[in-house]
């Protein structure tokens, strides 16, 4: 709040930079206790970063800003309502003999701190600074590290005057033992402008600052250096001096995604051409090479696989952010239902450090946040349906995220009402999306709630509609590669898990091949592989069925699923059995050709709208192939075993 007061003044925000204002004072009173942290606070500050993130967002149309600025000021008006309790322990103004202008822009907490600096007999000066904005970061820091070691920043004040438009101009309040000349000496600096001046009293004549003692000699140039010193100026080698070098080092570059994204685009590229390599050596190693030669082939490619695979590594680990910037969305939202719809139910978060790709990521947000939405409106009952049933008054949501292999797995359980499956299956009925002799475990009965157009509420709420939009919510999640599963259990509650790869960027794939046609599978869903006797492939109600280790495995043909001509099963077919959270099929083919690292790329024309193809992939001498969408062939699987 306090930076975004100070940079949003300099810029002209005047808006932005009041509730900002109004925010720091609402956090100093909760810092000093003068006011209890409550729902109601909570929801001001939803509110105000919902408004700061449509500001900074919005178009220059005059009345969007307007409406914006409307915004803004309801906010202010109800922060200056909640926060006008007065406060006994209040430092009183005038008892610091400050210019107004001064006191006004200070916190409640900047006063406590300025008096207390007062009350030690430490000096309060101005320091003016000014940058060039590309240097903006490091010269404030070189200031900032200066003061500290010789006193303290107690706040950031908009400096008076124009400030060109390449510039960045302010005013440090700092308290210190020092005398102005000697802090002018201390921060001879290589920012671009420094000036220290005397605090504006309100005994002062003249209302504008006091004359500022320039830290610069008159005949040094304001010049950025790679390298200053911090102290009073000395010349070189001065006996039983020591001086201390202040670098300004950044440890966070801001990359753009786009970036990142040809960067791993790259990589993928030499992974395909390892894979190239990888080939040769096969082809190679059956012609007459001496042994030497193909032990220093070997060795070379086994090199470069290591060090491709650090590669990778690295810039895997850049583009992965924790899941805790989407979990802190999803605890504003449910404070902000609290508060609408009069429901006490609680938010449990853990593993919010688990990190996935940041794209991945962004396309969360969605989806997760409509899953909570139902679990509040829909799953958790009233207090009063809570108490009847011996449960407690509040209700809780627990969401949970964990790292298996490379899969993060989210959980969302709540301990609500649960799923009436009977309901469920009554509702499929009458909508004719499943027939009535269809005898379908309890397992698949929950599955249909992803059904369009399958809702178990009637009425329409704010909230979450009628409960339609989990068929969209995994719609999205398959779109990331990703599952969707649900279990419940009447009057306990109900628990959405829902598995992402890590990232989308490379992906081990197993190649397989029909006819003359080679696919990846994403290996990620690959459970097993199995050479079996055509003699074990049984058929039942027009599909093919597998025992497995006595269960039925439901089998498809990749052959028929994609009309390829001239395919034929040539002895024993391969099944590569495919997993989507509990949901298990069988894909027949002809041949396996290993294991690739591929990067999955988008396809454009009238085969992007193939059902179960997720885009295609480069495999270096063997050419483009496509990969297949396994989410969408176990979903169309399930739809078709139904009678």
């Amino acid at each position: 709040a306090h930076s975004l007061k100070g940079l949003s003044g300099m810029f002209g925000f005047d808006a932005m930079s009041d509730l900002a204002h109004h925010l720091e004072d609402l956090l100093d009173a909760l810092r000093m206790g003068r006011l209890p942290l409550s729902d109601e606070g909570l929801g001001l500050f939803d509110d105000s970063i919902t408004v700061i993130a449509d500001a900074l967002g919005e178009t220059d149309d005059p009345e969007q800003v307007a409406a914006t600025e409307s915004r803004i000021r309801g906010l202010v008006e109800r922060i200056e309502s909640w926060n006008a309790a007065p406060d006994e322990d209040a430092v009183e103004s005038d008892s610091l003999h400050l210019s107004p202008s001064v006191l006004r822009a200070l916190t409640e907490y900047e006063e406590h701190r300025l008096q207390e600096n007062l009350n030690r007999g430490r000096g309060i000066y101005v320091v003016d600074v000014d940058f060039e904005i590309a240097s903006f970061e490091e010269g404030l820091a070189e200031v900032s590290a200066a003061i500290k070691e010789i006193g303290e920043i107690l706040s950031t004040l908009p400096s008076p005057g124009d400030t060109p438009d390449s510039h960045i101009r302010f005013s440090l309040l700092t308290a210190t033992d020092l005398a102005v000349e000697d802090l002018a000496a201390r921060l001879d600096l290589s920012v671009d402008a420094v000036e220290v001046g005397r605090l504006p009293r309100a005994a002062d004549a003249d209302p504008d600052p006091a004359p500022a003692v320039d830290s610069k000699s008159e005949n040094a140039e304001p010049k950025v250096e790679p390298e200053v010193v911090v102290g009073p100026e000395a010349s070189p080698e001065q006996p039983g001096h020591e001086t201390t070098t202040l670098k300004s080092i950044s440890d966070t570059v801001r990359v753009d995604i786009k970036k990142l994204d040809e960067l791993m685009n790259l990589v993928g590229e030499l992974a395909i051409q390892k894979g190239a390599i990888k080939q040769m050596a096969m082809r190679m190693s059956g012609e007459k090479l001496t042994e030497r030669a193909g032990s220093e082939l070997d060795k070379i490619h086994r090199a470069l696989e290591r060090k491709l695979q650090e590669l990778q590594a690295g810039v895997l680990e850049v583009r992965m952010v924790p899941l805790r910037q989407v979990f802190d969305k999803l605890a504003r939202v449910v404070r902000r239902l609290r508060l609408d719809l009069r429901k006490d139910v609680q938010l449990e978060i853990r593993g919010a450090d688990t990190e996935l790709d940041k794209l991945i990521v962004e396309e969360l947000v969605d989806p997760l946040m409509h899953v909570v939405r139902n679990a509040f409106d829909h799953a958790i009952e009233s207090e009063e349906e809570r108490l009847e049933i011996g449960k407690p008054a509040n209700g809780t949501i627990r969401v949970e995220a964990l790292q298996r292999g490379n899969d993060v797995v989210i959980a969302v359980s709540d301990d609500g009402r649960g799923i009436d499956a009977d309901h469920v299956l009554a509702l499929a009925h009458d909508r004719g999306l499943v027939s009535r002799e269809a005898d379908l475990s309890r397992k698949e009965i929950l599955e249909l709630i992803f059904q369009p157009g399958l809702s178990t509420r009637e009425e329409v709420t704010e909230t979450s509609g009628r409960g339609v939009g989990m068929d969209v919510v995994r719609s999205n999640i398959a779109s990331m590669g990703g599952i969707v599963d649900i279990d419940s259990t009447p009057q306990l509650g109900t628990t959405i898990t829902i598995t992402l790869p890590i990232t989308l960027a490379i992906i081990q794939a197993l190649i397989v091949g029909v006819g003359e046609h080679l696919f990846a599978v994403p290996l990620n869903s690959v459970r097993e592989t199995l050479l079996v006797d055509p003699a074990e492939i049984q058929r039942s109600e027009g599909r093919e069925l597998l025992n497995l280790r006595g269960d039925p495995l439901a089998l498809r043909r990749l052959a028929e699923e994609f009309h390829l001509e001239g395919d034929s099963v040539h002895g024993k077919p391969y099944v590569v059995v495919l997993g989507m959270g509990d949901a298990r099929m069988g894909l027949l083919v002809d041949r396996l050709e290993g294991q690739q690292d591929t990067v999955i790329k988008p396809i454009q024309g009238p085969i992007r709208e193939v059902r179960g193809i997720a885009g295609a992939t480069e495999l270096g001498e063997q050419g483009a192939v496509l990969v297949l969408d396994v989410s969408a062939l176990v979903e169309d699987l399930g739809r078709r075993s139904d009678p």
